[in-house]
C-alpha cells in the first residue's frame, strides 16, 4: 500500500551549525517528542521513512521500544542498531553541518488486538507545515525543496557497511538497514 509523503522539511544554514547549540534550541523549541531533527543523508526515501516510523510505532505501542521517547526510538531503527547512543551518532547533525532535515512522527494506532500492523493518526499537512516553517524561523534556518536521493555515504553514515566500493545502494538495502536493527548490537 503506498504511503503518502512523509512529513520531511529540509533545512539549510548559510552558516556552518554549532551541533550541541542548534540541538539543545531545537528541542526547547519543538512542540513534542514527535518532532526530530536528523543529518543530511540521513533521509533517503519516503518508504525508508515509512518503515522505521512502522517499526518504532509498533514497538512504541506495544510499550517494548528500547528508547524512552517516539523519536529516539525513530532514530535507533532509522540508523540500523539496537543502541540509542550509537543512533545518535549516526543520525544526528554534527558541527559544521549546513544542511539537515526536521521530520514529524505521525501518532499511530494499532490495527487489530495482536497489534502487528500500524497505521498514521490522520494529521493536518498544512498544520505541520506551519510549525516546521515557524521552527525554522526560530532557529534562523532555511527551508528549501530537496528531492530523496540514495546516497551511499549517507547510507555509511547511518551505519550500512558495503563489501566494495562497486556495491550498489538500493532502497531495498536501506529496508534491510532498518530492519537489522533488531538482531543487530
Amino acid at each position: 500500500m503506498a504511503q503518502p509523503p512523509f512529513p520531511c522539511f529540509t533545512w539549510r544554514s548559510q552558516v556552518p551549525i554549532d551541533a550541541k547549540e542548534l540541538l539543545q534550541s531545537f528541542l526547547k523549541l519543538r512542540p513534542s517528542s514527535q518532532w526530530v531533527m536528523i543529518a543530511d543523508g540521513c533521509a533517503q526515501s519516503n518508504l525508508q521513512l515509512w518503515t522505521a516510523w512502522t517499526c518504532a510505532s509498533r514497538r512504541w505501542i506495544r510499550g517494548n521500544s528500547l528508547a524512552r521517547s517516539i523519536d529516539a526510538e525513530f532514530l535507533r531503527y532509522l540508523s540500523g542498531t539496537h543502541h540509542v547512543s550509537e543512533a545518535f551518532k549516526r543520525a544526528g547533525i554534527r558541527d559544521n553541518d549546513h544542511i539537515g532535515y526536521v521530520l514529524f512522527l505521525p501518532t499511530a494506532s494499532t490495527l487489530g488486538e495482536d497489534q502487528t500492523d500500524c497505521h498514521a493518526i490522520g494529521y493536518d499537512i498544512e498544520d505541520i507545515e506551519i510549525q516546521a516553517a515557524s521552527i525554522f524561523s526560530s532557529l534562523e534556518l532555511e527551508s528549501f525543496e530537496q528531492d530523496f536521493l540514495l546516497s551511499k555515504s549517507g547510507a555509511i553514515r547511518l551505519g550500512m557497511l558495503f563489501d566494495s566500493e562497486q556495491e550498489v545502494l538500493t532502497e531495498s538495502a536501506l529496508i534491510g538497514h532498518i530492519l537489522s536493527s533488531e538482531f543487530t548490537s
